[in-house]
């Protein structure tokens, strides 16, 4: 007998053993079911984890559950730790199971074209934590630079590219008796890194953007490490991602890209790592960047009762992605997709033309859709993400049903179908995040009962972005029932901040023929509570009630957001560009000294019902015990 025929009876041997064990010990079990009970995989014997599994699945067993316990995954080959491609119809179930893994430039779990699959009720962690953080210890405005000793515990390899990338880390502003993000702060965006002692280093600032000036000796600052994600479905359709734990996350922590979509997000959490043995400062974050990031699928997320805290970044991003046109004819068209999105836009996708500086041109269906090989596509220097010239490139000749007027090179495309309509997000929790707590771009949509309190930037914000090359603008959305707190207040002194509103319906267009885009909208019942600035801005806005919401302690602090895109922020409601906006049943209680008018109107609006009629003002009594009043963080972690 050769080896290679000794080699496939022993797997045989031990995958029988295995199962057979199964089988014997446990005859409760369904058919189609297999349970790892035996001693070949366990928190032991991890390198067995991933030839279990997929024994399981080409046996027909429906499900694999695995042994409770920490499991070290292996180092691996690949660019993940578990890879798994076109699987179907199957369960992974791993209750009191966590997997950790050390690099953090490997991802965690990545599904690739998979259906129907469920994972279920495992911890993954990354283990040493992959970011890092410190005290400043020094702060210099006129050579626009800072000196910051990493904290004890943490990691002291700011200057290892390999680690932190190429590009020098962006930092975090943290108070150092909350341990949440510096209030009247926004990042430090730095130009370049240099190590100065042991756990020493000096970080410059960018001198476009210095924001030294609120920066101040012996406040904390965090960093971001190298972006990787913790689990991922790439091109998937029909998933249920539940009970599963995030913690110490490497970027985004839950990301879907492409793919038919309709995948549910049930009961998932992220949390913060405990403190390393040698530190005397808790992290101070959870994660690298997003909470759960929504990449250009056809139909968007369910995501139910989970709990998000201290990401990153935004705590939910639903959206799709903006190609390029580069030459219009009629009703031909060459566009130029950006990355690998190479079968993006499909026939009969409704696709909406925008002008990155005027807005929404118009619209028009695709009817055939053919690859260009040998096109050169141009290139526009300091384009936005995802159009940077570098091969490869892939034009496409998109026929549609008819012109769009005014369409020329440089307009952005979005493909409304790829967008993440359809998405529910419903009771979940959002806490003490950098950024927003939900961004969202996709079409009919439901947003209700949520909480969301302590995110740095806004609460749920409705926008495109033309710089992160994320499409596009929203119609048919149901924002009911939430609950916001506390949130834009580290940004709260940031003229050039259009997402100004705890909540906004927004788009950073400016000129004067710039079409309304954002449209059936709905703003029922919502609890926003201790907001200062704009509590809800409309702006490129059409069709909007706002209806039933309840004010509580608004603008108690004046501030400066959105200046420069001429909003007022001493209106509680601010609208701008917009039209057939109804306004009803709403209450503010206990307005502060910073609210010189619940309705502020600027250019373009028309067709506005409820502006004097559509509120209620009530001033809570001297010694009255404030009930709805609380704190950016609510309860500690």
């Amino acid at each position: 007998m050769n080896n290679r025929s000794f080699r496939v009876i022993q797997s045989w041997c031990k995958y029988l053993l295995f199962f057979g064990g199964i089988f014997v010990s446990a005859p409760t079990i369904s058919a189609g079911s297999a349970v790892a009970q035996s001693m070949l995989l366990g928190p032991g014997n991890p390198g067995e984890l991933m030839p279990a599994i997929m024994h399981a699945y080409h046996s027909g067993m429906g499900q694999i559950v695995i042994p409770p316990g920490i499991y070290k995954l292996p180092e691996p080959t690949g660019g993940f730790y578990l890879a798994f491609d076109h699987l179907k119809n199957f369960h992974i179930i791993g209750k009191a199971v966590t997997f950790v893994r050390s690099d953090p430039t490997k991802g965690g779990i990545n599904f690739t074209d998979c259906r129907h699959v469920t994972l279920d009720g495992i911890t993954l962690r990354c283990d040493p934590i992959p970011y890092t953080q410190g005290r400043i210890l020094e702060v210099n405005r006129k050579q626009h630079f800072l000196d910051v000793r990493i904290n004890a515990g943490y990691r002291a390899d700011l200057t290892n590219t390999s680690q932190f990338s190429s590009e020098p880390p962006s930092c975090t502003i943290f108070n150092p008796q909350t341990f949440r993000i510096m209030s009247g702060t926004e990042d430090i965006n730095s130009s370049k890194v240099t190590k100065i002692g042991p756990r020493e280093f000096r970080i410059y600032a960018h001198k476009t953007r210095p924001f030294l000036g609120s920066a101040r000796v012996g406040e904390l600052l965090a960093f971001r490490s190298y972006i990787r994600e913790d689990i991922a479905l790439d091109g998937c359709s029909d998933m249920c991602i539940k009970n599963v734990t995030i913690m110490a996350g490497t970027g985004f922590c839950y990301h879907e890209i492409g793919g038919a979509g309709n995948n549910r997000y049930i009961d998932d959490s992220i949390v913060f790592p405990p403190k390393p043995h040698a530190a005397d400062i808790p992290p101070l974050k959870a994660s690298n960047a997003d909470g759960l990031h929504s990449s250009m699928a056809r139909h968007g997320p369910t995501i139910i009762g989970c709990h998000f805290e201290g990401t990153g970044d935004d705590g939910i991003a639903i959206h799709g992605t903006y190609s390029m046109l580069q030459r219009a004819a009629g009703r031909r068209w060459i566009v130029l997709l950006p990355w690998h999105l190479k079968s993006y836009i499909r026939p009969g996708d409704l696709l909406k033309l925008y002008n990155p500086h005027d807005g929404f041109l118009g619209k028009a269906r695709a009817v055939a859709v053919t690859l260009v090989p040998d096109y050169h596509a141009k290139r526009i220097p300091a384009i936005n993400m995802g159009f940077d010239g570098k091969p490869p490139q892939y034009c496409y000749s998109v026929t549609v049903n008819h012109p769009v007027a005014g369409a020329r090179y440089a307009d952005r495309i979005s493909d409304t179908n790829a967008n993440g309509s359809g998405f529910i997000v419903r009771n979940c929790v959002i806490r003490n995040n950098r950024a927003r707590g939900m961004i969202i771009k996709g079409d009919n949509g439901i947003i209700e009962d949520n909480v969301i309190s302590g995110c740095s930037v806004g609460g749920i914000e409705v926008a495109p972005e033309f710089w992160w090359n994320e499409a596009g603008s929203s119609c048919h959305l149901l924002i009911e029932g939430n609950t916001i707190k506390h949130v834009g207040y580290a940004t709260l002194n940031l003229p050039y901040c259009f997402q100004a509103g705890a909540i906004s319906i927004a788009a950073r267009t400016t000129g004067p023929a710039a079409a309304l885009d954002h449209s059936g909208i709905a703003i029922l019942n919502n609890r926003l509570v201790d907001e200062n600035g704009i509590n809800i801005l409309l702006a490129d806005a059409q069709d909007v009630l706002v209806s039933g919401n309840r004010f509580i302690n608004p603008m108690r602090k004046r501030n400066n957001r959105g200046a420069a895109f001429h909003f007022a922020a001493s209106n509680l409601i601010w609208m701008q560009q917009c039209k057939d906006i109804l306004l009803a049943n709403n209450r503010v209680v206990d307005p502060g000294p910073a609210m010189k008018k619940i309705v502020g109107v600027g250019a373009q609006v028309s067709s506005i019902k409820g502006v004097d009629s559509g509120f209620k003002v009530r001033t809570v009594s001297v010694g009255m015990p404030p009930t709805d009043r609380t704190g950016a963080g609510g309860n500690s972690r």
